[in-house]
């Protein structure tokens, strides 16, 4: 299997899917606000942003038969922060829906509202330190998922980097700065698109990315942006991987923090 081809372990948002879907039988929490649907849309959304990530992930450093566009790379490198930055919103938006009903329905934002929908955010989780004043994260995130809210401030960096590549990307400018393409071809690949061994000029127009550079705060006016250092860069080969194992650990401690702390009268679902 290619180096750049993902494979992400879901099993324990699988499980957590099971766990929700238990809690909103009659016989535990019910579903009268459809709670249990806010918090299924978040997960599947999550599903779908990930696969998004694998595809644009592999699509940029693939050999394939046609020749790169020059804004290729620039189009699967923004398509990669948009759907790193949906996954973290869509599972916000999933366990605030969970906590929701755990809670009584007291607590977190209220998914029977727009208004309260409109306000889900992973600053519920994260806070806004940095804000003028500094805001706190939601208190109720301590009381049913403390290890995820830890867990994510322990990688704010990673999460803010997401969200800042992400809005340059979305609102400002492109975001690919340089890097180095894949320049060993797989055997016969070539040959099986009729072009000759000596014509290097046509060649390169087919080379993947191998590795792409991030810029670093790339919301500083240009003016004040200087270079990086080789030793200093950003790679988004590094950032991926340690996406992924951002979305692992997130599914093995949500799982585990609502297992610890969501409790149910029935721990089974009852035969029809």
């Amino acid at each position: 299997m290619s180096e750049f081809t993902l494979q992400f372990n879901l099993d324990n948002y699988h499980q957590l899917d099971e766990y929700a879907l238990l809690s909103c039988q009659a016989y535990n929490f019910g579903n009268d606000s459809d709670w249990f649907g806010s918090f299924r849309g978040g997960l599947y959304g999550s599903y779908a942003r990930i696969h998004g990530l694998c595809s644009h992930y592999h699509a940029v450093h693939a050999w394939m038969p046609k020749p790169r566009l020059p804004s290729e790379t620039e189009y699967h490198l923004a398509s990669l922060f948009f759907n790193m930055d949906s996954f973290i919103e869509c599972i916000t938006y999933a366990l605030n829906a969970f906590g929701y009903c755990a809670s009584g329905n007291t607590m977190f934002r209220d998914v029977t509202c727009a208004k309260g929908l409109r306000r889900i955010s992973p600053c519920d989780i994260l806070g806004r330190p940095n804000a003028n004043p500094p805001q706190s994260y939601l208190a109720e995130y301590d009381t049913y998922f403390p290890e995820v809210r830890k867990y994510w401030e322990s990688k704010s960096n990673l999460i803010n980097m997401i969200f800042e590549q992400h809005d340059v990307s979305k609102h400002r400018e492109t975001i690919f700065v340089g890097g180095k393409c894949r320049t060993t071809t797989p055997p016969g690949f070539f040959e099986s698109i009729g072009i000759g061994p000596n014509n290097a000029s046509q060649k390169a127009l087919f080379w993947p990315m191998e590795e792409i550079i991030i810029q670093k705060d790339p919301k500083i006016p240009k003016k004040d942006r200087t270079s990086q250092p080789v030793e200093g860069q950003i790679l988004l080969e590094s950032l991926v991987p340690e996406f992924q194992e951002f979305a692992e650990k997130t599914g093995e401690l949500a799982l585990s923090d609502a297992k610890t702390n969501i409790k149910l009268k029935v721990t089974a679902f009852k035969k029809a």
